[in-house]
């Protein structure tokens, strides 16, 4: 004979079991809805799509972006930090020749507008892409991260290395300074670039962050620094 404690703690764990059952039944429930919910369908004959195609292989009307892919996806490239900008560029012309809405002017409205809508995505998709910090921020936000407000909290140090970035390049007044600085900004460029492409294959995102914070205040430089450059050029052929 079992004693009540023994009846109750077998009771408990039978319990338990029927419980992890239940859970398990109603997780398995939710996937193949999930699956369901998310199975590709061309928006004019309903029929169902590979989720590589751009047109449906049944109608061959243009299909919209799908919502499941981010920016890498669409270029067919691995999540990575460094991307090949020789395959990016080839693939984004690939894309716009098959995309750009002047193929599409004998199409009816729909399929004129998804084809703006697609141009429109893949050229935002490629800015991004093909620029180091921007594509560390997408990454990021990717993992839910956003550097937008963490810059409050920049380091003393980083900020005094700026101003002072800063003071030299409103004290440039040459074209030849404007260079030996833009110098220096490339190669601390250059060196972060390869400390965040180390901290996203470690996934140390928090890591990555910090040094995107600092590029993003480099590249700042390097943009005011073009401008200042242009403003030399013109004065000096007018």
């Amino acid at each position: 004979m079992l004693k009540s404690k023994d009846l109750c703690k077998s009771f408990l764990q039978c319990k338990n079991i029927a419980s992890n059952i239940s859970t398990i039944s109603l997780r398995a429930s939710l996937c193949t809805e999930t699956t369901k919910d998310l199975e590709l369908k061309c928006w004019k004959c309903s029929k169902s799509l590979s989720a590589k195609n751009l047109f449906c292989q049944y109608c061959s009307s243009v299909q919209k972006p799908n919502p499941r892919d981010n920016y890498y996806d669409l270029f067919d490239l691995k999540l990575n930090y460094l991307v090949n900008s020789s395959d990016l560029s080839k693939k984004f012309k690939q894309l716009q020749s098959q995309l750009h809405p002047d193929k599409f002017s004998n199409k009816d409205k729909e399929e004129q507008s998804i084809s703006e809508t697609y141009s429109s995505y893949i050229n935002k998709a490629y800015s991004i892409l093909q620029n180091p910090l921007e594509r560390g921020l997408y990454l990021l936000s990717l993992q839910n991260i956003s550097i937008d407000e963490d810059t409050k909290g920049t380091d003393q140090k980083l900020l005094m290395e700026i101003l002072m970035l800063n003071e030299e390049l409103d004290d440039s007044s040459t074209i030849e300074e404007l260079e030996s600085l833009a110098d220096t900004i490339r190669i601390a460029i250059d060196e972060l670039t390869k400390k965040i492409n180390i901290s996203f294959e470690q996934k140390d995102f928090i890591l990555a962050k910090d040094y995107l914070i600092r590029m993003k205040y480099f590249t700042s430089l390097d943009t005011k620094i073009r401008e200042k450059r242009n403003q030399l050029e013109l004065q000096k052929h007018s």
